[in-house]
């Protein structure tokens, strides 16, 4: 996956598995989009999503944040088919 590739409109649920994550290169499961990087929506890998919503969670100084970073990495987890 390349920083060069602009994406303004969210993948598919389709689009999105054929991708890999931007950040460490795995397959890609969710999306994110960040309004300094031109609202770019980028592919990111589960580990990624579930390392990016923790440390949002902890920058916002939400008062629950490790309880909601636990259910939240609980449930994603959960949710891979072996």
């Amino acid at each position: 996956m390349s920083w060069l590739i602009k994406r303004p409109e969210p993948y598919t649920a389709k689009g999105i598995q054929r991708l890999r994550c931007i950040r460490c290169g795995g397959q890609a499961v969710h999306q994110w989009q960040v309004c300094s990087d031109g609202n770019n929506w980028r592919p990111l890998c589960l580990p990624c999503d579930i390392a990016l919503n923790e440390l949002v969670l902890k920058w916002f100084g939400h008062p629950h944040a490790a309880d909601l970073h636990e259910k939240y990495r609980d449930k994603a987890l959960s949710a891979i088919k072996p």
